[in-house]
């Protein structure tokens, strides 16, 4: 896959169908969306340059559907809650509202979900397109998605896997588990384990909010211990401290947490990143 299959892709007839098949408020953000693709965007999306224990280069990037994705979901969101209290669901508050797959909304939702994907797949692909033109050949790659749904079969039943925060972890699958950028991040290899529903976390996850963070974080401090660790970072303002790696929970005691998910393949050290 390259820049030229995106190119293709926005200009096949199945693109253009799928696109006039939109309401207009949806198509004018798959119109702008597409011409940012090959971008990070912002929050805890990253670009960061690592090397493993071996001395060997790695490059890890954290981004997706540049905010499609969160649009498709907050749209339907609305539409599942509205339709959930008209039906009188007996769901326990708003939050577990649902679309039954078998309905138009439901259909609508799966397809604009696969479409996200789909992009941000390409957004990738075109990243490491430019990425080669700065470090040469990359030998190998691979694409991990998370905060999405798919239809499985768990415990004899075929059900929808909801991956927020969280990445699959089939038997043998690898998985990237993300730290901080002052922390380490894994490969790991999936062990299937049932209990989870064959999944894993999706990185480090946050001990305090981005507002908390702002408020509680002394710049000094991040900066200090970005630069003893000689990692080339971005930490410039009071702003920059919601990603700042005292935010995040540590990284050693989560992979601890779930060793019984995923087997730990290669543990890598940040040398550069740049944050959204």
């Amino acid at each position: 896959m390259c820049i030229l299959n995106f190119k293709e892709w926005v200009y096949s007839e199945e693109f253009k169908n799928f696109y006039k098949s939109q309401p207009k408020h949806f198509r004018d953000v798959i119109k702008h969306q597409v011409s940012r693709c090959g971008s990070c965007g912002d929050g805890n999306h990253f670009y960061e340059i690592q090397k493993d224990d071996d001395g060997y280069l790695w490059i890890m990037l954290h981004f997706g559907s540049r905010k499609l994705g969160h649009y498709v979901c907050t749209h339907y969101n609305k539409i599942a809650q509205d339709l959930c209290e008209k039906w009188y669901s007996n769901i326990p508050n708003k939050d577990l509202a649902f679309l039954p797959l078998n309905t138009k909304e439901g259909k609508e939702y799966m397809e604009l979900m696969s479409f996200c994907l789909t992009y941000a797949r390409y957004n990738h692909e075109i990243v490491f397109e430019k990425t080669k033109h700065v470090f040469g050949d990359i030998l190998e790659s691979h694409f991990i998605t998370h905060n999405y749904a798919s239809i499985e079969n768990h415990f004899g039943h075929n059900v929808v896997i909801h991956r927020k925060g969280a990445t699959s972890a089939k038997e043998g699958q690898l998985g990237i588990i993300p730290g901080s950028q002052g922390s380490c991040s894994y490969i790991v290899r999936g062990k299937g384990n049932y209990d989870s529903f064959m999944s894993c976390s999706h990185g480090a996850g946050r001990k305090m909010s981005r507002t908390k963070a702002k408020e509680t974080l002394n710049l000094t401090d991040e900066i200090k211990k970005m630069e003893d660790q000689n990692i080339i970072h971005g930490i410039r303002h009071k702003n920059d401290l919601d990603e700042a790696s005292s935010a995040y929970k540590d990284i050693q005691t989560v992979m601890e947490e779930q060793k019984d998910l995923v087997d730990i393949v290669t543990k890598l050290t940040p040398l550069g990143v740049i944050k959204g």
